[in-house]
């Protein structure tokens, strides 16, 4: 392939040149940039990055091509919480030498109390480099002297060794940028498909630019394509309640290798598919070697399974115990580092490294089982049209049994076996097997975050309301409180009081752990004050649910509404008066209906001279909603935290 690039390349030459945008240059800045006070578009920002600069080349080396990228970043801090924009960590594959980071130089830019500008230099000494693991390694710095008003810069080079890997562009990040522009410069023979993921215009530029490069002792001459892409002002991305993972929002631009072009009618497809990288990974020693080793057994694992003959129960058996006896290490990758006998010697692994010991467990009791790529919600979305193996933070196991299919994680300690894992329900998982590779979908119907609550309660003589509830947690909603629960008792239990000032909680009893069939039964004690107003009180019944307060109450929002799974609440119970009080007049019985159906609330309210009984339910019957649907949304909301909120008032009887 090396000779017949060189040889084509030799048959190119132009003298067309490429006319780019230009930027204000490295260590060069404008006094008005130094006394700005606020971003012009986004008053709030804690930080606005003046330039995002990306520019690429192929370099030629030897007979073949390195990628090299410079990248640019100049940033104006603004307030206290920006300042963290000078702690700079740069990640990269460096596994036999794949990829290095280079030539790291950074400045910070201040006006001194005569108003000139004084200039920090970044010191070699202050740039570290560490290794993460096998495959990859971090570059860190701090640019110094920094506060709020300075300009902080820095730029580097990357260098690939690849012709393919030609990095996307990502515009836009949690703070607003001035201008994002990326210049590219590929030889024309190389072809590549672009996606343009952008709502704001986007500038465009394309030319023809010769170049030349010493091949031995032959200087070759060729033509290489070079483009810009621009976009200015670019708002930020910031969190938002229940949002997905933010890089699905941002603008950018995505580039894969299709074609190389040798000449007319001798065309390379190099396109890869989503079955060759299987084979591919099936191939490889840190990932599908990995699954032909001989995880020993321990006794206790085989006594647990002799008895067994169903395929679904032993499938749990297995998974119960490598989530017991499996500690997460925190790290979310592809491959075993030092392999998963290591791995399970020491306990402890990555989220793929256990889950390829499930794998292996599970094949040596008979049981079929398949690793399955996935990318968790935080990780982003899956583009099934580009076969990029960075799309994915994981893999978990796919087992198809009976006629049911389970995906299991068993890094994660409190997800049961037949319960898809949250972080990724409504997702694509890619299957990987040696001769029938596929996508899945990770989707269930039937299971959701369910909570019941029951409690009985009376409203005191001293304008309090004592009481016992009793919570009952299911499937996705009972993963969540058990772990809270079990990596600390004293916060779950003050969970249920943090949003009623002066509530107690006393006597938690907590039963249900390590019962998969079981809810999370939750009994406590529980008193807190009642509000009061001359010969008035008023309560809510609307209690340990988590539904207190409204999460949405910004008038815009950029990202979809992401819950993860479906929900249904229930709040049933009954309050007693004191004698001397009567209720005044009650909130009416209703049922409250999202326009699409998909949030139905129903309250029941009935009382008689000493005894309120109610009962509320909220059913969550979509686990998403579009950005554009956000107005309805946060307006239907709003309704129905007024009808939670509802306040049920007494008053004092008087004498007739």
């Amino acid at each position: 392939m090396r000779k017949q690039l060189l040889t084509t390349l030799l048959l190119f030459n132009s003298l067309v040149m490429f006319a780019g945008k230009d930027l204000p240059s490295f260590g060069k800045i404008d006094k008005s940039d130094l006394l700005l006070k606020e971003c012009e578009f986004d008053k709030d920002a804690e930080a606005y990055s003046l330039i995002s600069y990306g520019d690429v080349r192929y370099s030629f080396v030897g007979d073949d091509f390195n990628i090299i990228t410079q990248r640019r970043t100049r940033i104006k801090i603004l307030k206290e919480k920006g300042l963290d924009e000078a702690n700079v960590h740069i990640r990269f594959y460096s596994k036999e030498g794949y990829e290095r980071i280079t030539n790291v130089m950074g400045l910070t830019y201040n006006l001194n109390d005569a108003g000139n500008t004084e200039i920090t230099k970044l010191e070699k000494s202050s740039i570290y480099i560490k290794k993460i693991d096998n495959q990859y390694s971090e570059v860190s710095f701090s640019l110094p002297n920094v506060k709020v008003g300075s300009v902080i810069e820095f730029k580097y080079f990357d260098t690939k060794k690849s012709i393919a890997s030609l990095d996307d562009w990502y515009f836009q990040d949690d703070i607003p940028t001035r201008i994002s522009q990326y210049d590219i410069l590929v030889p024309s023979i190389f072809k590549f498909t672009t996606q343009i993921l952008a709502y704001q215009h986007v500038e465009q530029e394309e030319d023809t630019k010769p170049e030349s490069a010493l091949s031995g002792t032959d200087r070759i001459s060729y033509n290489s394509i070079a483009k810009t892409y621009i976009i200015r002002n670019v708002p930020a991305v910031r969190p938002e309640p229940f949002m997905g993972a933010p890089k699905d929002y941002l603008q950018r631009v995505v580039f894969q290798l299709s074609q190389i072009e040798y000449g007319p009618g001798n065309v390379q497809n190099v396109l890869s598919t989503w079955s060759k990288l299987a084979q591919e990974l099936s191939d490889e020693s840190d990932f599908g070697g990995q699954l032909k080793k001989n995880i020993p057994h321990t006794s206790d694992l085989d006594d647990s399974l002799k008895n067994l003959k169903d395929d679904y129960q032993k499938m749990v058996v297995i998974y119960n115990y490598v989530q017991r006896n499996m500690n997460w290490d925190g790290h979310e990758r592809l491959y075993s580092s030092d392999g998963i006998k290591s791995a399970w010697d020491k306990k402890s692994g990555s989220n793929t490294e256990i889950n390829l010991i499930l794998i292996n467990l599970l094949r040596s009791a008979g049981i079929k089982a398949y690793p399955i790529l996935v990318s968790t919600k935080d990780h982003g979305q899956i583009n099934m049209l580009y076969p990029f193996l960075e799309q994915f933070n994981g893999a978990m196991a796919f087992v198809p049994t009976g006629d049911k299919n389970y995906t299991l994680n068993a890094a994660d300690k409190y997800n049961p076996a037949y319960l898809v894992p949250y972080d990724v329900l409504n997702t694509e998982g890619f299957l990987i097997d040696e001769h029938n590779s596929s996508w899945v979908d990770l989707i269930t119907n039937r299971d959701v975050a369910k909570n019941m609550v029951s409690f009985f309660a009376e409203i005191t003589a001293q304008d309090s309301m004592k009481g016992s509830a009793t919570v009952y947690s299911y499937d996705y909603s009972k993963n969540i409180n058990l772990k809270k629960w079990t990596e600390d008792k004293n916060s779950f239990s003050h969970s249920y009081s943090e949003s009623y000032p002066g509530m107690q909680i006393n006597n938690m009893d907590v039963s249900g752990v390590g019962e998969d069939s079981k809810p999370l039964k939750q009994h406590f004690d529980f008193a807190m004050p009642v509000k009061s107003s001359g010969d008035y009180e008023y309560f809510t019944v609307n209690l340990f649910q988590g539904l207190e307060k409204n999460p949405f109450i910004a008038d815009r929002r950029s990202t979809d509404v992401e819950f993860n799974y479906k929900q249904s609440y229930t709040i049933v119970g009954k309050i007693f008066i004191p004698e001397n009080f009567q209720f005044d007049e009650l909130p009416k019985s209703m049922k409250m209906i999202m326009p699409d159906s998909s949030i139905v609330l129903t309250r029941l309210l009935q009382s008689d001279k000493t005894s309120l009984d109610f009962k509320i339910s909220l059913d969550f019957l979509s686990s998403s909603y579009a950005a554009k649907d956000y107005p309805l949304f946060q307006e239907f909301y709003k309704k129905l935290f007024s009808v939670l909120n509802e306040q049920i008032v007494i008053r004092k009887k008087t004498n007739s």
